[in-house]
């Protein structure tokens, strides 16, 4: 085993704002985000602060990344295991290993914008995929976390100055009376930060919505785009646990696209 699987991820899943009314609400859990906060929503650990930038490098370029282009990993810092995370003819693939598995940061940011993505998600209990929004230590967050076990639902949470704001969960499905697998197919998935609000969407429809309110925490400063793969088996039961003799898991993104709002 390698030295991220002695990391201890526990984060609490955030669910705040205005959820369209076919989303799905579960009682309050405890879930982790790639950015790896340790304890109940402790200090990042000396992996999530690897991870992060110690400054932010502000864009007003947007970027569209095709991984058919052999060159697009190339656009990316690969973080975490590196071995981890390559390109197919149409996609750049993340799998997760007992060793390790991956985490690929674009290397820019905005002040607000949208990340979208074209994304496969990993099943199997235990296996988190997710992308995100994040910024300097101690991080403002914006999620999307998809747990193996149950790929018919996503997760949207958030974070500010590495600290939860509300305890709930929220679950959403895909577009449509009936949700679909999400480690089945490829799915566009986006997190727009604005001035006033953050929105999260699935194949363009929005699933919730996060208003800034006078005295309510609010994560204006998640800037920079991550993504990838994890273990999630040291959660306490919200990702389950790995069967590695099901593994390797994989995870796809066929598209990236990074669009500051200058």
């Amino acid at each position: 085993m390698g030295i991220f699987k002695l990391v201890t991820f526990l984060l609490a899943a955030d669910f705040i704002g205005i959820v369209d009314s076919r989303a799905i609400n579960f009682p309050a859990t405890t879930a982790s985000g790639l950015g790896g906060l340790s304890g109940p929503r402790g200090n990042y650990t000396a992996f999530a602060k690897a991870l992060n930038t110690a400054q932010t490098s502000y864009t007003c370029k947007s970027e569209y990344i095709d991984f058919s282009d052999p060159s697009a990993l190339s656009k990316f810092n690969v973080a975490w295991c590196p071995q981890n995370a390559y390109q197919t003819s149409n996609s750049v693939v993340w799998r997760l290993t007992a060793e390790c598995g991956t985490t690929m940061i674009y290397p820019w940011d905005f002040q607000y914008g949208k990340l979208e993505a074209r994304v496969r998600v990993s099943p199997g209990s235990g296996v988190v995929s997710t992308i995100l929004l994040a910024g300097p230590d101690p991080a403002d967050e914006l999620d999307w976390e998809w747990v193996g076990k149950d790929t018919f639902t996503a997760q949207s949470m958030y974070f500010v100055k590495g600290q939860r704001v509300d305890p709930n969960a929220a679950f959403v499905h895909t577009p449509g009376d009936t949700p679909q697998d999400m480690a089945a197919g490829f799915h566009n998935y986006a997190i727009e930060l604005n001035k006033d609000s953050v929105k999260w969407y699935i194949d363009d429809w929005l699933t919730r919505t996060l208003p800034k309110l006078d005295g309510v925490p609010f994560p204006s400063g998640a800037s920079r785009a991550r993504m990838g793969v994890w273990d999630g088996s040291q959660t306490s039961g919200w990702a389950g646990t790995v069967d590695w003799s099901r593994g390797p898991f994989t995870a796809e993104m066929q598209w990236f696209k990074f669009t500051p709002y200058c």
